[in-house]
C-alpha cells in the first residue's frame, strides 16, 4: 500500500467512516486534506480511494437495506460520493457513463490478478522482469478514473510494449489480450 493510500484509508475513517459529521462537513474536511497535495494524480487517486470507499460499504448496505428510497445511509453516501465526484471534475477529470462501476473495477482487478499469476512461473528465474509486470498491473489498478475506453486501450497498449521489449512472449500476449478480448471489443466504438 502506498502512502497516498494510506493517507486516504485513514482520511475515509475520521472524516466520513466514524463521524456524526453531516456530509458537507465531511467533504469539506476531505478537501482540505487534499490540499495538501501538489501532484495533481495524488489529488485523483486520493479522491477515488473514498469514493471506492464509500461505494464499497453502500453495495453492502443496499444488501440488507430495507427502506431504498427513504434511507438516510443511502442518501448519505449519494450525496458524499456527488461531492467528491464535484471535486473530481474541478480537477479536470471527465465523470461520465464511460466510468467503472464498483462492480466493475473488482472485476478488473481480479483479471489483473489473474495475469499476475500467469507471471508467477517467471518469478522464480526472472524476478526483474516480474517485478516489472507487478508494477505495471499496479500502475493500471489506480487508472480507473480514465473510464472504460481509455482504459481498455491503455491496458492493450500496455501488452503490446512488454511484447516489443520483450518482456513477455507473443504467446502469453495472445493469451492475455484474448483473456481481455470482450472489452477490447469496444474499444473503436
Amino acid at each position: 500500500m502506498d502512502i497516498i493510500e494510506k493517507i486516504a484509508r485513514k482520511s475515509y475513517e475520521n472524516n466520513i467512516r466514524f463521524t456524526g459529521d453531516n456530509e458537507r462537513t465531511s467533504i469539506n474536511n476531505v478537501k482540505l486534506e487534499l490540499y495538501d497535495f501538489e501532484n495533481q494524480l495524488d489529488k485523483i487517486k486520493f479522491l477515488n480511494i473514498h469514493i471506492d470507499l464509500i461505494n464499497e460499504e453502500y453495495q453492502k448496505h443496499l444488501k440488507i437495506c430495507k427502506n431504498l428510497e427513504n434511507c438516510g445511509e443511502n442518501e448519505r453516501a449519494e450525496t458524499l460520493i456527488f461531492y467528491l465526484k464535484q471535486e473530481l471534475i474541478n480537477l479536470g477529470i471527465q465523470i461520465n457513463d464511460d466510468a467503472f462501476t464498483y462492480d466493475e473495477k473488482i472485476n478488473k482487478d481480479s483479471q489483473l490478478e489473474e495475469i499476475l499469476n500467469q507471471f508467477n512461473e517467471l518469478k522464480a528465474g526472472q524476478q526483474a522482469i516480474y517485478d516489472d509486470v507487478l508494477n505495471e498491473i499496479q500502475e493500471l489498478k489506480e487508472l480507473y478514473f480514465l473510464g472504460k475506453k481509455k482504459w481498455h486501450q491503455l491496458l492493450a497498449g500496455k501488452i503490446i510494449e512488454m511484447t516489443a521489449g520483450g518482456i513477455i512472449s507473443e504467446t502469453i500476449s495472445k493469451d492475455l489480450l484474448s483473456a481481455i478480448k470482450p472489452s477490447l471489443r469496444n474499444l473503436l466504438n
